[in-house]
């Protein structure tokens, strides 16, 4: 009930039109790539160094089979694997939110009205945008679970286990791409219009 009363106060639109401040983007971007310099260079590094130089399962953009998953646990080892359930999964428990969070952010301010020179996008595109962040989010954290799971089953990994995870990370990886290309040609058009008013005022 009062959760109906609030809705009936605040119109969705007024939400859904609100603007981001340009502090917020940038301290939930600072997060997040603070989490992945941690990973990539302290927790998939150490991983990588307990299998013998091997790739983990999470920076795997084409995927792995049966034969790969195997040959990854076996080389991780025992202590391996319990630095890559405890330690490493711990890290990225936060990291697909921050991902999906800063990233939207991101996308919102860029596509802000006026911002894009004279182009205002329709309010259905800027909520689209927000899809690919949202996705990449959701399957990492299903990756996550996938995973644990493997890492958990040891010799008694099935195929369908890792066909599972695979995938899931797979459609992370390139929701990923998808999410930074779309950043950089949105924030690459923004400074080309700031450019263009910068030069404007000067005139």
């Amino acid at each position: 009930m009062a959760l109906y009363r609030i809705a009936s106060v605040v119109p969705v639109r007024s939400v859904v039109r609100c603007t981001v401040p340009g502090w917020l983007v940038l301290s939930a971007l600072a997060v997040n790539l603070g989490l992945y310099a941690v990973m990539m260079f302290g927790t998939l590094a150490q991983v990588s160094a307990l299998a013998d130089g091997v790739t983990p399962f999470d920076l795997r953009p084409f995927g792995y089979t049966l034969g790969e998953a195997r040959e990854l646990l076996e080389l991780l080892g025992e202590e391996g694997r319990n630095y890559y359930s405890r330690v490493h999964l711990a890290v990225d428990a936060v990291y697909p939110a921050t991902y999906a969070v800063s990233r939207a952010l991101a996308l919102w301010w860029l596509t802000t009205p006026r911002r894009l020179c004279d182009r205002i996008l329709p309010m259905r595109m800027r909520v689209g945008l927000l899809v690919p962040p949202v996705v990449a989010g959701g399957l990492d954290y299903l990756e996550n679970w996938h995973i644990a799971a493997m890492l958990d089953a040891g010799p008694r990994l099935t195929a369908e286990l890792v066909d599972a995870a695979s995938m899931a990370t797979i459609g992370k990886l390139h929701a990923g791409l998808l999410t930074e290309v779309v950043l950089v040609v949105l924030a690459s058009a923004v400074f080309v219009c700031w450019r263009r008013r910068a030069a404007a005022r000067t005139i």
